[in-house]
């Protein structure tokens, strides 16, 4: 049951969404040299600009971890339950207030966790099979490949050339010659291997990168391959450059090498991403339990023009994980998978909740270590449209297209794909077609 209940969380999560503490930037208290605080609840209230940060956090004898007086809300951090032990309160303007958990509290618990991969068994070719927001086969021994695309090759690695043509990325290539130049895309995630080759010269400076559960300013991938998470920013970040590949990858680490981490790290990552400059945010993590902060979280970026991308889950039913769940098309997004042939993966979840769907079966990339290698799961769907808005960023837009209405585009774009999964009630029904998606929003 327990193993049953990581697989349910596999590459998705946050709202009860779990990663540590530390803080942010301009607008957030900034973090220190210290390990990351980890703290056991969490919640958001509302501020004005006549509060002050000392003064909010005495009231709830709570840690300000984000401070946004300028979108009307701060999100605390707590290590102990409000005052006579209840987890109800008043906000400061009197409304009802919850405080949510927010360590990780996987199984039994009952309450969200992000998780992207579990190595359960080897094969006789040395082959681990992993679970990774759905499934991933990472080569092991032998079998690994040294990187040999590089971010200059449009495209980099033949393996995915299917993958590609099946949305129209060579016609998105041609119409997008500056294949996301100037466009930033914060990965939100396990970090990378930053010393990867396929990174080299395709990642802000030092200063716009930010490990929250370490709470230093070296988001890199920690683990091996038995744990559940490692590997797993690395390539959400390569299908973004693969798509986008001047483009800018943003690495921001929340996730613990299985996998895990705390809401208060998530809401502190976004805060950092929009004041560091992220036109696109890729949430590969996901959870069933829904939280108001990451959702004000969300909203602050879209407010502040960042498209928020998110991966659908993987039990392959309906009960598509937050926050895809909440994506409104304006800025936000939700993502499923389906295979080569378009049909729903067997992993993915599916809803009219979801956006689009892309393909996420087998998409190679780098593996840490300067090695190379596929996943699968809607975590490798949901970069793949990140990718797609930071193409047309790239470009000029048409006159009258505005980026809030890129989302939205890339839906209507997309190509129909409901007479090949009717099993599905009409709710599998949209497969992204980037050719299309530039094409209808760009300059020629």
């Amino acid at each position: 049951m327990h193993i049953l209940r990581k697989l349910f969380w596999a590459g998705m999560g946050l709202s009860t969404m779990l990663l540590l503490g530390g803080c942010g930037q301009s607008g957030v208290q900034q973090p220190g040299k210290a390990q990351a605080l980890r703290y056991e609840y969490s919640t958001s209230v509302s501020i004005t600009d006549a509060d002050t940060q000392a003064a909010v956090e005495q009231r709830y004898g709570a840690t300000a971890v984000v401070w946004r007086p300028d979108a009307g809300f701060a999100v605390l951090g707590l290590h102990h339950k409000p005052q006579g032990g209840s987890l109800q309160a008043q906000d400061l303007n009197g409304a009802a207030l919850t405080y949510a958990n927010n360590q990780n509290v996987f199984g039994a618990s009952g309450t969200s966790s992000a998780w992207s991969g579990k190595a359960v068994q080897f094969d006789s070719a040395g082959r681990a099979r992993v679970w990774s927001g759905g499934r991933a086969y990472v080569w092991s021994g032998g079998r690994a490949r040294v990187w040999s695309g590089g971010r200059g090759t449009v495209g980099g690695i033949p393996e995915n050339s299917a993958t590609w043509s099946q949305i129209g990325l060579p016609a998105a290539w041609a119409a997008a010659p500056n294949l996301g130049e100037g466009v930033t895309v914060a990965v939100i995630d396990t970090g990378i291997d930053l010393q990867h080759e396929m990174f080299q010269g395709a990642l802000v400076s030092p200063k716009d990168q930010w490990d929250f559960f370490n709470n230093d300013a070296v988001p890199q991938e920690e683990g091996d391959f038995p744990n559940e998470g490692f590997g797993h920013g690395t390539n959400v970040a390569s299908i973004v450059l693969q798509i986008a590949p001047h483009a800018k990858i943003m690495p921001l680490r929340v996730l613990a090498p299985d996998g895990s981490g705390d809401e208060t790290m998530v809401a502190q990552a976004i805060n950092f991403a929009v004041n560091h400059g992220a036109r696109v945010i890729n949430l590969s993590l996901g959870s069933i339990t829904k939280s108001d902060t990451i959702q004000k979280m969300i909203k602050y970026a879209a407010d502040k023009g960042v498209s928020v991308i998110a991966s659908s889950g993987n039990t392959g039913d309906e009960r598509v994980t937050y926050p895809a769940r909440d994506a409104t098309d304006d800025y936000s997004m939700g993502v499923g998978s389906v295979t080569p042939t378009d049909r729903k993966s067997d992993f993915s979840t599916y809803s009219d909740k979801i956006g689009v769907m892309a393909p996420g079966e087998m998409v190679w990339g780098p593996v840490p270590g300067n090695l190379f290698s596929y996943w699968s799961g809607t975590s490798m769907a949901a970069p793949m449209v990140a990718g797609s808005i930071a193409l047309a960023l790239g470009q000029t837009l048409k006159a009258g297209i505005t980026p809030r209405a890129l989302t939205g585009l890339v839906i209507k774009t997309s190509c129909n794909i409901t007479t090949l999964n009717l099993s599905y009630g009409n709710k599998v029904n949209r497969r992204l077609d980037v050719g299309s998606f530039i094409r209808a929003t760009t300059q020629p």
